[in-house]
């Protein structure tokens, strides 16, 4: 975007007759270039949701479409919590650069007009979970030979990458009513299944095989103290599906021989 800008003066003006004229003069036109939109600084990421510990690779790519040579460049990133930056991941323009630090910065090469520059690093998201929501945008600065001022220097924000944490964590916990028993006694056995993540737990099949020197109480198994009196789960059997903090609890005996 530039912007122009040229005065006009109208005036008259008296000949030798007497007589009076009409006339105008325009000024010289000039210009200023915004180097915000001239200079385009574009952050994205190639997940928009993450699981607890998993990687996005963030890209931000600057171009040049100014009039003049951008210099002293330099690349910072901001991110909130919920997730931390790799180490060694960070590369420009394909080239890795592991010894970078994106939250620390480090400087790029001149960007000439019509040019531009690729910045890539890793975040990694914590595990266990934080956050809902992970928020990350970069900063880049840079100097310009301004024709009146002389070098001047700024520093221009990217967009910012909101990405979603999740976690898809479930537990099963065992417990048996018995810690000693003798051939013939019935052991029953207690699995509690709960989504201890933030996403809800669908198509859930139980099962267990049947410890070996025992068998299998046909028609024991219960599901949250209901009955399924053809349920085996040898061969499992389906539980309902279970929203964020919901459980299920599966109950079924066996007979030691």
């Amino acid at each position: 975007m530039i912007i122009y800008n040229k005065s006009n003066v109208t005036f008259d003006y008296v000949l030798p007759d007497q007589s009076v004229k009409s006339g105008e003069q325009d000024s010289n036109k000039v210009q200023t270039e915004i180097l915000t939109y001239a200079v385009s600084r574009v952050k994205s990421s190639d997940k928009t949701f993450l699981d607890e510990g998993e990687n996005a690779r963030q890209k931000i790519v600057v171009t040049n479409n100014s009039g003049t040579t951008l210099k002293q460049m330099n690349f910072r990133d901001q991110m909130g919590p919920g997730a931390s930056y790799v180490a060694g991941s960070v590369a420009v323009n394909g080239v890795a650069q592991p010894t970078y630090d994106p939250y620390a910065g480090f400087a790029l090469d001149d960007i000439a007009p019509g040019g531009s520059s690729t910045v890539e690093y890793s975040i990694l998201s914590n595990a266990p979970k934080t956050n809902d929501v992970v928020t990350n945008s970069g900063a880049v600065s840079y100097a310009v030979e301004d024709p009146v001022r002389g070098p001047v220097t700024y520093t221009e924000p990217t967009n910012e990458i909101a990405i979603a944490l999740i976690s898809s964590r479930l537990s099963v916990v065992k417990s048996v009513d018995k810690g000693y028993a003798t051939a013939g006694e019935k052991l029953r056995y207690t699995s509690v299944v709960t989504n201890t993540g933030s996403t809800e737990k669908t198509n859930l099949i139980f099962k267990d095989a049947i410890p070996a020197g025992t068998s299998f109480v046909n028609g024991s198994v219960k599901i949250d103290g209901v009955a399924y009196p053809s349920y085996n789960p040898a061969t499992g059997f389906p539980l309902n599906d279970l929203a964020a903090g919901q459980s299920a609890t599966v109950e079924f005996a066996v007979t030691v021989i």
